[in-house]
């Protein structure tokens, strides 16, 4: 009866009802594999750590940080028009191709942040017979305990002033070292770019206090 009321038959309802389960269940499977496998690869080069150095951002009023929720919103309002103006069945194949593709976007991000990371080790394999990796002194600004989450494993959050950097730098540490670390402290850093873009901490260690003089 269902196959009659919607004009398809039994097969054919049956065929519509897989693809939409591979359409909904596919693409983030698909980024799930992604993930494993580019994690088994570096589990396998045995790559050196490499901790991101990320700017602090700062913002110079109420809506840098009210924009983001007004364009969601904007958004969600603009989707919600169009669906009652053209019907879920029009809309469907449209809001199917942006599923996948925001899918497809995060695996093509997750595989960049590898290549990029790649640079790294090819780096400390050359650093010997070519040019010692960069070294610089960091000031610790603030230094802050982030609880493990979905997207990090935790750790000592340091804001640093770095020499020769004029924006403070984020650092996340899971080392139980960096737990002990107070403001004003200075760190020696060894540092390295990414092969695309962005800076990585390859190594650190306190340095005495009278470096800090």
């Amino acid at each position: 009866m269902t196959g009659q009321d919607t004009g398809l038959t039994p097969a054919a309802t049956r065929r519509n009802s897989q693809r939409t389960a591979w359409l909904i269940f596919g693409p983030p499977a698909f980024m799930v594999a992604v993930g494993w496998l580019l994690q088994l690869a570096d589990d396998r080069q045995n790559a050196m750590q490499a901790l991101s150095l990320v700017p602090v951002s700062t913002t110079s009023g109420p809506m840098d940080l009210l924009w983001p929720v007004a364009v969601g919103l904007a958004v969600l309002v603009g989707a919600g028009l169009l669906v009652r103006r053209l019907g879920w069945r029009r809309v469907m194949p449209a809001i199917g191709a942006l599923w996948m593709l925001l899918w497809l976007a995060g695996s093509a991000a997750m595989v960049q942040r590898h290549v990029n990371r790649q640079g790294l080790f090819l780096q400390d394999m050359t650093a010997s017979v070519t040019a010692p990796l960069a070294r610089a002194t960091a000031r610790v600004v603030t230094v802050k305990f982030k609880p493990a989450s979905l997207r990090s494993l935790g750790g000592t959050e340091l804001v640093l002033q770095v020499s020769g950097l004029q924006i403070p730098q984020r650092l996340l540490i899971d080392d139980a070292r960096a737990a002990s670390l107070k403001p004003g402290d200075t760190l020696a850093l060894q540092f390295a770019p990414g092969r695309f873009s962005g800076l990585f901490v390859t190594g650190w260690q306190a340095a005495p206090a009278a470096d800090s003089h």
